[in-house]
């Protein structure tokens, strides 16, 4: 009987260590989720380069894509999300002609870019449209990039024939995508 009463004994204390540990485990893993670290801050200017990857570019009726890349110069992420805006202008800054449209073909998502780490955005240039008649075409000598959501820009070097008049609009951009290329 000594023996039963020791076994029922011990069952308890292992159940109840068992449940102790259960909810230290559940306490444990609830304070884990609430630890786990947050976005981080959105990118700021000093934190980004722009740049053109030239040999990415593929073409298709008359668009020619490059993946338009920005590469945290940082050394903390930070993350993006949304259209840069883009434009062409002359070796002076000087805008030549309308800003990039938007181009809806993926969905806008935050993208965390790692200290050191690349995105892209889908740029398109449309050299059919340059070509039409009354677009006093030009030769741009620069891109102007605002990071989304970011009021100042960067220049990256990246020379093609443009059109200078309103309402031709020959440039096209996506939203902020993870990685590089397209």
């Amino acid at each position: 009987m000594l023996g039963r009463t020791r076994r029922i004994a011990a069952a308890i204390v292992a159940a109840a260590g068992l449940g102790i540990g259960s909810a230290v485990w559940a306490a444990s893993g609830a304070s884990a989720a609430s630890a786990a670290p947050a976005d981080p801050a959105y990118c700021t200017n000093g934190q980004l380069a722009a740049w053109v990857d030239v040999g990415g570019g593929s073409g298709a009726a008359g668009t020619i894509y490059y993946p338009l890349e920005l590469t945290n110069v940082s050394r903390h992420p930070c993350s993006l999300i949304g259209y840069p805006g883009v434009s062409a202008t002359n070796a002076s800054g000087k805008q030549l002609g309308d800003a990039a449209r938007r181009n809806p073909l993926y969905a806008a998502r935050l993208v965390t870019v790692p200290a050191g780490g690349t995105v892209h955005v889908l740029f398109g240039y449309s050299d059919a449209e340059v070509g039409t008649s009354g677009c006093k075409p030009a030769t741009a000598s620069l891109l102007r990039v605002y990071p989304p959501n970011l009021k100042g820009s960067a220049l990256t070097f990246f020379s093609l024939p443009v059109c200078t008049v309103k309402n031709h609009t020959y440039l096209s951009v996506s939203v902020v995508r993870p990685g590089t290329g397209i």
